[in-house]
């Protein structure tokens, strides 16, 4: 029984000419672009808002929320004496969360590298950062209005209390992950401990660490928001709170609308670029042919 193709293979493991390509291996068509997915989500969502605003009135329309967007960022009048405010939130919001995220992300990490690399700082702090972990932003939201009042410390330390379990828990799920033999290894070739600490363990636990980071960044902008419309009164979630009260749902629609696209652009800017690079940093050689020649 013959077992040959109807397409004969070229040297070096290639077809021939005459075999059609495979889909892989054509240009992607436009319509599979991330670009023209995303694009057609967000017709999709902006269609759906739309269509909710033909059936319930209390829903305000895209142009709505726009146009009220307006007038907040060019302190325009709303009408009486409440004028637009849009620029003076948005950094207090913006203070509040860098300073947060400034302290709970070098905590988690110093957290996740002992809960990690030690397994009586594990025994000690592990189920500590898990509690934190599990616990809903809505909690931190009133608790630290309760411990520290209405003015900024509340939000500051609410990010921070969102964003250590997060970083601590991903950091230390990565260092648990190595490969036991290649430290192992590390000791048998007698490799520094600098070189060991920067291409081991904080390469082998890179992509841990910067979802970690990701996740921080996320949670902590949501945390942010929940005290600032429970215990502040100042910031992006008050300003939200302000209009919701007042019954002007545009201005709560507009100021909800501008959380979700700033943490979206962050997203997209930030983030996953910081991910794609440590993605490729991971994938570069460690020892070259010329380190090996003089070992």
């Amino acid at each position: 029984m013959s077992y040959a193709t109807d397409f004969p293979v070229m040297p070096g493991g290639g077809q021939s000419p005459g075999v059609p390509p495979r889909p892989s291996d054509r240009a992607t068509h436009w319509t599979r672009r991330t670009w023209f997915i995303n694009a057609l989500a967000v017709a999709i969502l902006l269609g759906i808002w739309q269509y909710l605003t033909t059936i319930n009135d209390r829903v305000p329309g895209v142009d709505e929320v726009v146009q009220f967007l307006g007038v907040e960022m060019g302190g325009g009048s709303h009408g009486g004496m409440i004028r637009g405010e849009f620029w003076a939130p948005l950094v207090i919001s913006l203070q509040r969360y860098g300073i947060g995220l400034a302290v709970g992300i070098p905590l988690g990490a110093l957290l996740g590298l002992l809960i990690g690399g030690s397994r009586r700082f594990r025994s000690v702090l592990n189920d500590t950062v898990l509690v934190l972990l599990v616990l809903p932003s809505v909690v931190w939201a009133f608790a630290a209005s309760l411990w520290f009042g209405f003015g900024s410390t509340a939000p500051i330390v609410a990010v921070v209390l969102t964003a250590v379990p997060f970083m601590a828990f991903n950091l230390s799920s990565g260092i648990r992950a190595l490969d036991p033999g290649l430290s192992l290894m590390s000791d048998a070739f007698r490799v520094p401990r600098m070189r060991r600490a920067t291409h081991l363990l904080v390469g082998g636990a890179l992509s841990s660490a910067v979802t970690g980071v990701r996740l921080a960044f996320m949670t902590s902008w949501n945390s942010l928001l929940i005290v600032e419309w429970f215990g502040a009164t100042s910031g992006v979630g008050w300003r939200a709170r302000f209009w919701y009260d007042a019954l002007r749902f545009p201005g709560f629609v507009a100021w909800i609308l501008l959380f979700v696209v700033f943490i979206t652009l962050l997203d997209w800017l930030v983030l996953r670029r910081l991910e794609r690079i440590s993605a490729r940093w991971q994938q570069q050689p460690t020892l070259t042919f010329a380190e090996g020649e003089g070992t």
